[in-house]
């Protein structure tokens, strides 16, 4: 989603350097491939077990040496059997054949030391950006809260939480998950990841826009981002990086990743906003960066933000050794991925924005008819996820035995609509630019009668509550809706954590009240229960055998304190084998 802000800044980008300057567009081309070329993606390492040799790699002369591990630590792609924990050294504290330490333990004393590692000397440096990200799969037990903190020369980093998966064939009594989006920084602070990091939950799922790619001066203190290309959005693998430690260096967000363990799929912000694939290019397209059509530059961009996005963010997704060929990025990476709890839950984490179409057109209507119903959207060639993660994502969801099929979606299924009909009052980039897709997707789930459904949406920076149906047609009121019985699940957007929402774009009416304009979104749009654009924070979820109690949290954006002003602002509860949503007091 795009803020005015946002919109203001590529406006200053284009003007520094116009697509029509061909000379300096092939210059500024050719420097960036050297750039992106120039770093690898950060490959999981396999520690070493220590020896004797390594046993003052575990002598601790300083705790939580906050400039030794300027980002701190993080953990994410948990397995049964482990997970991957990050952490970065300052480039200025690297000492030469010095290698890093990692201890797991039961205990945040690290009393009861679990595992012990080390991780060669060789695997930090410039190559990675000073990132070291360690494999623990196949070194700890089962379905377990542990504590990891790495220790080099002398210095401990502060001490992280992580936990991994339960067993495909074990049976949890309950699964937490809280759930993010969309956090810019220089928007606003990021009280709410405090709040997050003090909710007692298993794992944290990131939707999506984790970075903004966005440079320039803040209207709030201690915000201004300048990168190092001197441009006003991502140029080159090194300003990837800079945002990257930029937004790792809040200490709120370093909190919420040094306590949960992070499930993150990407959306647009990480690479640049509202990107598509091209097939007349064969390579990523956007009208959102000044080199937005010229497919050279969109692939190594690509290639850059993915290779930062692999040194700072623990994720378990399919990358190959050093960086994919700039011309086959769709051949070699592979984001979308699915996580098994036990028998309680299965998560598809689907990607959306490497596979899709062009934005849709929307053809001349006739007298009375809804122009997207005349136009490309309901187009059965266009695509959001392409055909074999659709095959992936169809199989997965029908076949799965778990009690609950969650899925972790970053823009919005529900077809949602906004005043008069037209091409201006729905957002071509969600699902309602691919109505023959959805309707695909729904209508496939529904004939293999799949039950609890839950979508987890991020992107449009706002809180709803909706029901999931195979056709909306003759759906004019709520009385509409079909039995629960007939419905195909729910769907669960969390809104912004900082990002500029509807209501600070002044795209609801800054003098309607949130109860006013949830009522008119209701009002036009019966399967949804409730909407607000007015508020930033973050939601939560927690399932059991019997139900999901989905609740959303409104903090202050304004407030860069770990105690910024919450509210709770709705909670809904799905009875397990019903697709309704009905609310908590």
């Amino acid at each position: 989603m795009t803020s005015a802000d946002d919109q203001g800044d590529r406006r200053t980008a284009v003007s520094r350097r116009s697509r029509r300057h061909a000379a300096s567009a092939t210059t500024a081309a050719a420097a960036f491939a050297v750039l992106a070329r120039a770093g690898t993606a950060a490959t999981p390492v396999a520690p070493e077990s220590p020896d004797a040799e390594h046993a003052a790699v575990f002598a601790v002369d300083r705790e939580a040496a906050a400039d030794v591990f300027p980002q701190s630590v993080a953990s994410g792609g948990p397995t049964p059997s482990g997970v991957l924990c990050w952490t970065r050294i300052a480039p200025e504290f690297v000492v030469p054949a010095t290698p890093l330490g990692i201890e797991v333990a039961a205990d945040d004393a690290f009393a009861d030391v679990v595992f012990r590692g080390v991780v060669p000397a060789a695997a930090i440096g410039p190559h990675d950006d000073h990132c070291v990200t360690v494999d623990l799969d196949g070194r700890l037990p089962a379905d377990r809260h542990l504590f990891y903190r790495f220790v080099y020369d002398g210095a401990a980093s502060r001490v992280g939480r992580c936990r991994t998966l339960p067993t495909p064939d074990a049976s949890p009594p309950e699964l937490a998950l809280g759930v993010l989006s969309c956090n810019n920084y220089r928007q606003g602070y990021f009280g709410a990841l405090a709040h997050v990091a003090a909710e007692d939950l298993d794992y944290l799922l990131h939707l999506g826009d984790l970075i903004y790619e966005y440079a320039g001066e803040s209207a709030l203190p201690g915000r201004d981002i300048a990168l190092p290309s001197g441009e006003a959005i991502a140029w080159s693998l090194a300003d990837f990086r800079h945002l990257h430690r930029t937004y790792r260096s809040d200490p709120f967000m370093q909190r919420a990743l040094e306590r949960h363990t992070l499930l993150h799929v990407w959306d647009d912000h990480e690479i640049v906003n509202d990107r598509w694939w091209d097939p007349e290019t064969d390579a990523p397209a956007t009208d959102d960066h000044p080199m937005g059509d010229d497919p050279e530059f969109m692939r190594e961009l690509y290639v850059a933000g993915l290779a930062a996005m692999t040194e700072y963010v623990p994720s378990r997704v399919r990358y190959p050794a050093g960086a994919p060929d700039p011309t086959r990025i769709r051949d070699e990476v592979r984001l979308y991925r699915s996580l098994r709890f036990g028998d309680l839950a299965d998560l598809f984490l689907t990607d959306e924005r490497l596979y899709r179409s062009p934005p849709p057109a929307v053809a001349a209507a006739a007298p009375g008819q809804d122009p997207w119903a005349a136009g490309t959207p309901g187009d059965p060639t266009r695509t959001m996820l392409g055909g074999e993660q659709r095959r992936w994502l169809v199989d997965g969801v029908t076949r799965s035995d778990a009690t609950w099929k969650l899925w972790g979606n970053e823009v919005v299924l529900s077809p949602l609509s906004f005043g008069k009909s037209g091409t201006g009052r729905r957002n071509p980039d969600a699902w309602d630019g691919f109505g023959f897709e959805r309707r695909y997707l729904l209508r496939s789930f529904r004939a293999a009668d799949v039950t609890n459904l839950v979508v987890l949406t991020g992107d449009m920076h706002s809180y709803l509550a909706g029901h999931l149906l195979g056709s909306y047609d003759g759906v004019d009121s709520a009385s509409d809706l079909p039995a629960p019985g007939k419905r195909v699940g729910v769907e669960f957007m969390t809104p912004a954590v900082s990002s500029d929402n509807l209501a600070a774009l002044g795209a609801v009416p800054a003098t309607a009240g949130e109860r006013v304009v949830d009522h008119l979104v209701r009002a036009q749009n019966p399967h949804v229960a409730w909407f607000n654009s007015s508020r930033w924070g973050y939601t939560t979820l927690r399932l059991t055998r019997e139900e999901c109690v989905w609740t959303a949290w409104g903090v202050d954006r304004t407030e860069n304190t770990a105690a910024a002003r919450r509210r709770l602002l709705r909670r809904f509860r799905v009875p397990a084998g019903r697709a309704e949503l009905q609310r908590l007091a």
